[in-house]
């Protein structure tokens, strides 16, 4: 974790603003200067009808004052106002345009070995409250950098009239606000301290909000009858951060009292100053004026105190986007593979380690799939199938040994290009709320013919067809209420016309059948292997079934290779995979 300075944190937020936007960093100033220029007028304007009624001028002319100086207020109080209501739209629209697309990028192409990480979900999570809300973190930065502009603009002003009244109830005026200022930040290094276990409370609280908008998980909860027992996790989470910020409650209030203490005092000597001075022949108007002066000075270096402290706060909440968006993404460089003869991978002695674990995953495993193979890998869970799968999908790169792809390490390959040469269908069907054509496209433009093609090649064709808006059949209600939701059977067809509407070299299927019957896994199986020619395929499956018609299986037992060979030579064998397919026999007895 890097530490950025705050002029460091300056110069990222408002560098792209000054390139892409100065209007704004213009408007910006403007309201500054409104911002200060409008209370001034308005004390000039009270000092003015009190020095009138001093000279005694008549009711007309002293009302024709009053209109004109109301006048000017009010249009100065419109020009204040309409600034104000843009930019803050400004705010918004800058965060969204150019810190939120950043983040959503990062999201998209940190690679899977550091998204899984639970330091970097933490990292990600403070990063989401840096730029997902509208009074802290980058839009609250912009925002109380001006707070901070205007209060400095407004001291600057008041401390040179301050100063021409007396020069010691300015440096009093001055030194008490610094005590105040010293204490405000206190407050703010104790609100760092308490930043990551806040984080960690509003994680659980998001995941446990996500789990509740679960259409899938909802079943679950009312079934089992979850409800109380997700309350109560979530109310724990809550308790956590109630306690966290009362401890933050109780320094704010200590520092409260004690500039309501210095506030007190401070009038106080002012007020009686100015008293002194009325009783030595100071004019009233004058003695109005610089009242407001007093008072208005205190609001000034008040609004300093905080506005330092708030965007002290959202500098830190910077660093933790800018930690984020330092991660490493996955390299864009690098070799691309070269499809001439088919996608050939090659595992040798291959091991990893997930991160924080106490032993290897998969431990020295070699193995060759062929292009136009078609590979089974089989195993009870916890084996190190899923891991094979990323490893060879280049969304893991391996702790030992090598993993090769046409002959070039995945280390070195140009892993977003390779991702294109394959399909992948993994236990949990993944699908958007958009039509089925773009659900296969996996894009908003697309070719209709060839979806309708392979739709027809998985055997969906005619589910689309009986629908009244076929391929602009939305998938669920997210967007649209007439979405509908496909069976299981009827979803892992769509996956595979996705697969087949890539025009993959390379297809990982990591048991996509699971939730589906014996029978209705087979169909799938067999529907893969008939459309499948030609093309390198590993399969996953706990059932055996639907190894049989690989070229060859490999037995993984305790991140080991314990068997490797074809259907009937591992029947042969009589070893543990014989052992497991007998298990399943009353489902299989058919091909024994």
């Amino acid at each position: 974790m890097q530490h950025f300075s705050i002029w460091s944190n300056y110069h990222f937020t408002y560098a792209p603003l000054w390139k892409h936007k100065k209007q704004f960093c213009f408007c910006l100033l403007v309201q500054a200067v409104m911002f200060v220029l409008t209370p001034i007028v308005g004390m000039m304007i009270t000092s003015m009808i009190v020095g009138s009624l001093e000279q005694k001028i008549s009711i007309w002319n002293l009302m024709v004052r009053i209109l004109i100086a109301f006048a000017g207020y009010g249009v100065l109080n419109i020009i204040k106002g309409y600034f104000e209501a843009h930019n803050d739209g400004q705010y918004i629209e800058a965060r969204t345009e150019f810190f939120i697309m950043d983040w959503i990028a990062k999201d998209l192409s940190i690679s899977m070995e550091r998204y899984e990480d639970e330091e970097i979900h933490k990292l990600e999570e403070k990063a989401n409250n840096c730029i997902f809300t509208n009074n802290w973190g980058i839009e609250g930065f912009l925002r109380h950098n001006l707070e901070l502009v205007e209060s400095l603009l407004g001291l600057l002003i008041y401390a040179l009239l301050v100063g021409s009244m007396n020069w010691k109830i300015l440096l009093m005026l001055i030194t008490m606000s610094t005590v105040s200022a010293a204490v405000a930040y206190a407050v703010t290094c104790y609100d760092q301290k308490i930043k990551d276990p806040l984080s960690e409370q509003y994680m659980t609280m998001s995941y446990i909000n996500r789990e509740v908008d679960n259409v899938q998980g909802g079943k679950d909860i009312r079934i089992f009858g979850l409800g109380k027992w997700i309350i109560g996790k979530y109310n724990q989470a809550i308790q956590k951060r109630r306690k966290l910020y009362f401890q933050k409650d109780i320094r704010v209030y200590g520092s409260d009292i004690l500039d309501t203490i210095l506030d007190t005092v401070r009038d106080l000597i002012c007020y009686l100053y100015l008293i002194l001075q009325l009783s030595n022949g100071m004019r009233i108007s004058e003695f109005v004026f610089y009242l407001g002066l007093i008072a208005g000075f205190s609001n000034w270096i008040s609004m300093i105190s905080k506005s330092i402290v708030s965007v002290s706060h959202d500098s830190n909440m910077i660093n933790d986007l800018r930690n984020y968006l330092a991660l490493d993404g996955e390299a864009e460089t690098g070799v691309k593979v070269d499809l001439s003869s088919g996608i050939e991978v090659v595992f040798e002695h291959v091991s990893y380690r997930y991160y924080g674990a106490e032993e290897e995953t998969l431990k020295d495993v070699s193995f060759r799939l062929a292009p136009g193979e078609k590979l089974a890998l089989v195993g009870i869970n916890g084996a190190g199938k899923t891991t094979i799968v990323k490893l060879m999908s280049g969304l893991y790169l391996p702790t030992s040994g090598t993993v090769f792809v046409n002959g070039v390490s995945t280390r070195e390959l140009d892993r977003i290009d390779y991702y294109t040469k394959q399909a992948a269908i993994f236990q949990e069907p993944f699908q958007t709320s958009y039509s089925i054509a773009e659900n296969i496209a996996l894009d908003e433009m697309y070719d209709s013919e060839k979806i309708w093609k392979v739709l027809t090649r998985a055997g969906l064709d005619e589910k689309v067809r009986s629908l009244a808006q076929q391929l602009e059949t939305h998938l669920g209600k997210d967007i649209v209420q007439d979405g509908i939701t496909l069976s299981g059977g009827e979803m892992q067809k769509l996956l595979l016309a996705r697969a087949l509407y890539r025009e993959a070299s390379l297809v990982l299927l990591d048991e996509p059948t699971a939730a589906l019957d014996a029978l209705a896994e087979t169909e799938i199986y067999e529907k893969y292997h008939t459309v499948m020619q030609g093309k390198s395929v590993l399969f996953i499956s706990h059932r055996l079934a639907s190894t049989r018609f690989c070229d060859q299986i490999i037995l993984l037992s305790e991140g080991e290779i314990r068997e490797q060979g074809t259907h009937e030579e591992l029947i042969k064998k009589q070893g543990a995979y014989y052992k497991m397919f007998q298990i399943q026999s009353k489902y299989y007895h058919d091909f024994l």
